[in-house]
């Protein structure tokens, strides 16, 4: 630490107080000296693992401020400082939200990282007494954390490795990167498949498995799993940017990229890869088919299907919806239902049990921690609509789909 280290723990005194967050202080042996304000909301024990890996990575690179978001919805920076001896001091600022954490999202979360719900409880207790904080306010927070703390003596040192040119890595990669006859780049995909594709023509998953036929480059540096998994990011991404232009809904679109993303990142073979490929191509394909019915609807409807997409595994109610767009909820209930041939509640079910049907198609996930992931109040209710909807029991819809593997 510096000499005036004192005058250091005044000033994040009165940062954590003035920004309303935490700030921590550790020694070179990870123990906390310092935390501010003194009532300090220490994280389960279940999180702390991930919080003194950011800190020890933060290290690579001292007298900067590094930010880092985990899996648990946690947001913190950590600012590592380094002495002439090479003994470092951490200053950690956090953790704090970007958005508020109820008892519904804290289930999402046990679900997601297959924790045991005994967790509950105490996460909700957690959560509940971390701070809020804006985007806005988070670059305000950056901006005085970057003022106030220390920076090294030497501050160019840094700034004096950044290679002026490329990378000598890449050079050898270039000189060694050859395209063999029959192999196919990432980003090539077959013209044929590609104007079916953009018609909706179920035929196009027919010409994308001959042209899968020929092997791909590999993208995951001698990694088979990791070069899958780029690839198959790359086809969702190419996939997206054409479906979004021939018309479909950008937050339909964008919720669905979103959820194949995350989960192949769960895998663990490529078998199961590959079979996730062609469920990818399938369902960016059924938004095409269906893209006609979104193509004359008036401009509150459109937004009420925008918040809808974007909220779809939040609780939601026709009366919040028009609080959002400014309408009284009898006029929107009206028009839409008019435009779309369907409740708003309706359609909102309808959207879940999309989703519920790839979930119980591509996933282990039970049918209760399903009802959690896409907001139903009991794996009863999840049941009931879906049911209704399906004419058949999501159970008996997953035992059915696995007859036939």
């Amino acid at each position: 630490m510096k000499k005036n280290e004192h005058e250091l723990f005044h000033l994040l005194y009165d940062c954590s107080y003035a920004l309303n967050t935490p700030i921590v202080v550790f020694n070179h042996s990870e123990k906390m000296i310092r935390h501010f304000p003194d009532r300090f909301n220490r994280p389960p024990e279940v999180f702390r693992e991930r919080f003194y890996k950011c800190l020890r990575d933060s290290k690579s690179s001292p007298f900067k401020l590094h930010f880092y978001s985990n899996i648990y919805y946690q947001n913190f920076f950590f600012y590592p400082i380094r002495d002439r001896e090479g003994n470092f001091t951490y200053v950690g600022i956090g953790p704090f939200l970007t958005e508020s954490m109820g008892q519904q999202r804290v289930k999402k979360l046990l679900v997601l990282n297959e924790m045991d719900f005994s967790w509950e409880e105490e996460m909700v207790q957690y959560f509940s007494r971390l701070p809020v904080v804006s985007l806005k306010q988070l670059s305000s927070i950056e901006r005085i954390l970057t003022t106030i703390l220390p920076d090294e003596k030497e501050s160019n040192a840094v700034n004096s490795n950044i290679p002026t040119n490329e990378v000598p890595d890449y050079e050898e990669f270039k000189s060694h990167y050859q395209k063999p006859e029959k192999t196919r780049h990432p980003l090539e995909l077959s013209n044929q498949f590609l104007n079916l594709f953009r018609q909706g023509d179920i035929r196009a998953l027919k010409e994308y498995r001959a042209f899968k036929a020929n092997p791909a480059l590999s993208l995951g540096n001698g990694d088979a799993l990791r070069s899958e998994k780029n690839h198959l990011i790359t086809l969702i991404s190419e996939l997206t940017r054409m479906t979004i232009d021939e018309g479909v809904l950008k937050d339909e679109v964008y919720s669905l990229s979103d959820f194949y993303i995350n989960f192949l990142e769960t895998q663990t073979s490529t078998e199961s890869l590959s079979d996730l490929e062609m469920n990818i191509v399938q369902s960016f394909l059924s938004r095409l088919q269906k893209r006609s019915q979104t193509s004359s609807i008036s401009p509150l409807v459109d937004r009420a299907k925008r918040y809808i997409f974007q909220n779809l595994t939040e609780p939601i109610t026709l009366r919040e919806i028009a609080q959002e767009l400014n309408v009284h909820p009898n006029y929107l209930s009206g028009v839409f239902a008019k435009e779309m041939k369907s409740s708003i509640t309706q359609f909102i079910n309808q959207q879940r049990i999309k989703e519920a049907k790839e979930l119980l198609t591509m996933t282990h996930y039970s049918l209760m921690e399903i009802s959690i992931l896409l907001g139903y109040n009991s794996q009863s209710y999840f049941t009931r609509v879906f049911k209704k909807q399906e004419g058949i029991s999501p159970k008996d819809f997953r035992n059915k789909l696995q007859k036939f593997e």
